[in-house]
């Protein structure tokens, strides 16, 4: 099983409640989530979806699941993120504060991806590249909230 830490920080050109709002809308994910479809909320906070991947060696369909562990709307917010593929089980644990800066809200995120399986043989040292390049992380969330801010 790998496990690397990224984090950073994103600004999203919406205030804070309406930002809250988008990320719990599975229609909004979505347009925003590349390779996603299929969103559909649960009860208890739970979001069931399809998510199309195709990262250098890493390509499939994951069956999604995610749950939020934790919350304080519209501030904080904890997430699990299962998908599982025949060749193993990604998960991404992840914890955002939403800052409230009047029109834009800032997003301090810190995300960690765990795989396994035959997933985690080939998975993992993509994500071990990727956790050797600093900004790596920051690029792939400015875009997801990059497009957030877009569909706001």
């Amino acid at each position: 099983m790998s496990a690397h830490t990224f984090q950073g920080s994103s600004t999203v050109s919406a205030p804070r409640d309406r930002v809250w709002e988008m990320l719990q809308d599975p229609q909004v994910m979505v347009k925003v989530v590349p390779g996603l479809s299929d969103a559909v909320a649960e009860q208890g906070g739970q979001m069931r979806a399809t998510l199309s991947v195709n990262m250098g060696p890493v390509k499939g369909k994951f069956k999604t699941i995610v749950r939020v562990l934790n919350a304080r709307p519209p501030e904080y917010m904890e997430l699990e993120v299962e998908g599982k593929t025949i060749t193993g089980t990604a998960i991404l644990h992840t914890k955002m504060t939403l800052t409230d800066l009047g029109e834009t809200t800032r997003i301090d995120w810190v995300a960690t991806p765990k795989l396994s399986g035959l997933l985690a043989g080939v998975g993992g040292k993509l994500i071990e590249s990727k956790a050797k390049d600093a900004g790596a992380g920051q690029r792939y969330a400015d875009r997801f909230f990059g497009r957030l801010s877009q569909e706001a």
